[in-house]
């Protein structure tokens, strides 16, 4: 199983294990091997090697997330759910689909900068994305938690399955978007925790 995480740089890991962060049950294991690819501005990805560096760094990030998890467990993976193109992103983290709908990243808010990382991750041919509504209502935009469902990694023989990311949890620990509580969410305690352990001063952790 494969995923991907997409940083302003644009370089992708791609962890090749078992279970990954982020994916079935919320687990993961020793990463098996590893590779990078960098996506160019064209859209075009290169894979090689991935340094000890890098493998260090995805160990670190993982363990962080599994400290988190062993307190305030995730959503399972929406494998299989119904998914669907974005059309467009905006502020503060509002996504309209190709349905129509708009649905707001629910727990945190989103600059300019935040939404134009979103926009390069999910506004492509290869990514669609799964919604999971905080509450059942008529009122757009839909609070709700965001998977994308990216086939890219499969489409080149480097997966055999779609990658699945929690879009919300990726905005939070790859500093895009902001943390901020609302009634509706489930994971706010998850979330406040999660910005701790990866952008609280190192001092401090």
């Amino acid at each position: 199983m494969s995923f991907k995480v997409v940083t302003p740089s644009l370089v992708v890991l791609v962890a090749i294990c078992g279970l990954v962060v982020g994916c079935e049950n919320q687990k993961s294991v020793e990463v098996s091997a590893s590779a990078t690819a960098t996506a160019s501005s064209d859209g075009s990805v290169s894979v090689h090697g991935a340094t000890g560096e890098e493998v260090a760094r995805l160990k670190e990030q993982n363990a962080r997330r599994e400290a988190v998890d062993a307190q305030y467990p995730g959503s399972q993976t929406p494998w299989g759910a119904p998914s669907e193109r974005v059309i467009e992103i905006s502020v503060p983290g509002i996504l309209k689909l190709e349905d129509g709908r708009k649905v707001q990243l629910d727990g945190v808010r989103c600059g300019e900068e935040g939404v134009s990382y979103m926009r390069r991750m999910l506004q492509d041919e290869t990514t669609t994305v799964a919604v999971l509504p905080s509450i059942e209502s008529q009122a757009e935009p839909i609070p709700a938690e965001v998977w994308s469902v990216d086939t890219d990694f499969q489409s080149k023989n480097l997966a055999t399955s779609p990658s699945y990311s929690n879009i919300t949890e990726t905005a939070i620990t790859s500093g895009w978007c902001d943390v901020k509580a609302t009634p509706t969410c489930k994971h706010n305690e998850r979330y406040a925790a999660l910005a701790q352990a990866f952008h609280a001063p190192a001092a401090a952790r």
